[in-house]
């Protein structure tokens, strides 16, 4: 299953990893520009002060993305002076992934915030509260 959005044609469905990626593990557009903007600083660190400086966001909010992004498996984290995050997936395919995402912010950056946009619509209290749900098999319906 590929994910559509709304104005794209059939040949040009986000992949599924892809779009699970996105609303998995980036979910934000301020995320995904922190990731992409690593990547494309192969062996480079940096602080939560100098993405904050290259990047429109707060050292607060910029601190609070890399630990995400770190916690998830895309950067790694040295400790000195201050944080030092740089771009180092935990596994090729994530990589591969990265650079398929980033392929695509590239010719389709709207698409992408698009797909970001509809995964951060999801509410994961209720979607988590949905699975208590007991189906009644023989009705269809639903019991509280």
């Amino acid at each position: 299953m590929r994910v559509r959005l709304a104005g794209m044609q059939d040949d040009e469905k986000i992949p599924e990893h892809v779009a699970d990626l996105l609303a998995s593990s980036i979910e934000s557009e301020q995320r995904l520009d922190i990731l992409l903007h690593l990547r494309a600083s192969p062996g480079k660190s940096f602080t939560a002060r100098a993405v904050a400086a290259i990047l429109p966001i707060s050292s607060v909010s910029a601190e609070q993305h890399l630990a995400i992004l770190c916690g998830r498996g895309f950067l790694t984290v040295s400790i000195g002076s201050d944080l030092l995050y740089s771009y180092q997936p935990v596994s090729p395919a994530i990589d591969a992934t990265v650079a398929e995402i980033e392929r695509l912010v590239h010719t389709r950056r709207g698409d992408v915030v698009a797909a970001l946009r509809d995964a951060s619509g999801k509410d994961p209290v209720r979607d988590f509260a949905n699975a208590f749900v007991i189906r009644n098999a023989r009705r269809g319906g639903t019991r509280k």
